[in-house]
């Protein structure tokens, strides 16, 4: 079998992890293609293939009979389509784009296995792809270290928000109450992000909206303690309000933190391996393909 995965965006990195996989854990011959590596606010991602790399992308869409795509029904995918069978995935809340449009054209819709994802799409989904066997926790300091890597400044009560100004202040109140490091991250490249995860024993991902992202399941790899705003095992549940309260209780007990960063490094391994997932969208693309 042969597909096509097809991303305007670098959707964080989503897109990469799964080709990845498909090329490690199965024999589908895939190939990915991006519109961008790169964000506005300087982030930048690792990339197969660009539609802008002398027609090679467009001979690849061309010649591939199932796409897989993402979020987006770009004008050069309309332009190239003929009877090739997409399926198509939604990852962002809220929803962005023309994505009326790919739901449409597509033969098969999903989105990704997150709460306010399936709520806001109501279809299935596939899970986010992470390899825990390349992203490994390596030795920290004494100090504590927390680290939060926010993608936009949006406010508390927009569905995207990441809580920037108000985690920042309780970062900063922390800092001047208890012996830690705070690791802010934000415009760094994908493989100098993960490297500063890794530094950190705490973790806070989504603590405003009552989602997860791809931060939680970073951090699992890296052995961090993940806080978000879900009640889902191993992740640590907090809020705006409460995140303070949170990180010092955490501090307060080492015995508890160190617990709690060995079940989560288990559960990434156990229940979220990308060995494992990737059959999910083997079993897609072959229900899909029989249908060609």
């Amino acid at each position: 079998m042969k597909i096509v995965i097809y991303s305007r965006t670098p959707l964080a990195a989503a897109p990469w992890e799964l080709w990845k996989a498909i090329k490690k854990y199965t024999l589908i011959d895939a190939e990915l293609i991006n519109e961008q590596f790169r964000y506005p606010d300087g982030r930048t991602f690792p990339y197969h293939l660009l539609m802008s790399m002398n027609g090679t992308a467009s001979q690849v869409l061309k010649q591939t009979k199932l796409w897989h795509v993402h979020n987006y029904l770009t004008q050069s995918l309309i332009s190239l389509h003929s009877n090739q069978k997409i399926l198509a995935q939604f990852h962002s809340v809220p929803r962005l784009g023309n994505w009326h449009q790919l739901m449409k054209k597509a033969d098969r819709s999903y989105t990704i296995d997150q709460p306010l994802q399936k709520k806001e799409y109501k279809l299935p989904a596939l899970p986010n792809i992470i390899d825990p066997d390349e992203y490994r926790p390596e030795p920290r300091g004494n100090t504590i270290t927390i680290a939060f890597a926010p993608t936009n400044k949006l406010p508390p009560g927009h569905p995207a928000s990441k809580g920037y100004f108000e985690i920042r202040r309780i970062l900063s109140s922390l800092a001047l109450e208890k012996p830690v490091e705070i690791i802010w991250i934000e415009g760094k490249p994908y493989i100098e992000n993960l490297q500063l995860k890794n530094k950190a024993h705490i973790l806070i991902d989504d603590v405003v909206t009552g989602n997860w992202h791809r931060t939680s399941l970073e951090g699992a790899c890296f052995g961090c303690a993940i806080l978000n705003k879900t009640q889902k095992y191993p992740f640590v549940h907090a809020s705006l309000k409460t995140l303070k309260e949170k990180l010092i209780w955490l501090i307060e007990h080492p015995s508890t933190l160190k617990d709690i960063q060995e079940r989560t490094r288990l559960w990434v391994l156990q229940e979220w391996h990308a060995m494992d997932r990737i059959q999910e969208y083997k079993k897609a693309y072959q229900e899909l393909a029989r249908c060609m």
